[in-house]
């Protein structure tokens, strides 16, 4: 990512300003506790910050952190969250596990 990237996604209103760190060549990240690694991809696909309770309560409940799920995650949790919006609901994790199952994917290596 660049600086720039960066402005657009606090102009969109996917971040705060002045919130974001970008990483400067590490193979390893270095991150203070308050903050996340996240992918650009995510906010195409719902992902803002900071973010609703439920999200929390999704990462709690499952000992997830933001890298650990793929776009497509991201894309399921926030139709969901619009589905509940939508139809006048909060969002909430009982609801959401009555829908949805948690399937770990094992890591393929090449042939």
């Amino acid at each position: 990512m660049t600086m720039k990237m960066v402005a657009d996604l606090e102009k969109e209103g996917c971040i705060p300003p002045g919130r974001a760190k970008l990483s400067q060549g590490e193979t390893v990240l270095d991150i203070d506790r308050d903050y996340a690694i996240v992918f650009k991809d995510f906010f195409a696909c719902g992902l803002r910050l900071p973010s609703i309770k439920f999200l929390r309560q999704v990462f709690e409940e499952f000992d997830l952190q933001i890298h650990h799920l793929t776009p497509n995650g991201f894309l399921t949790l926030s139709k969901f969250c619009w589905a509940c919006q939508s139809n006048g609901a909060k969002p909430n994790l009982d609801m959401f596990c009555t829908y949805f199952e948690l399937q770990c994917q094992s890591k393929k290596v090449g042939a």
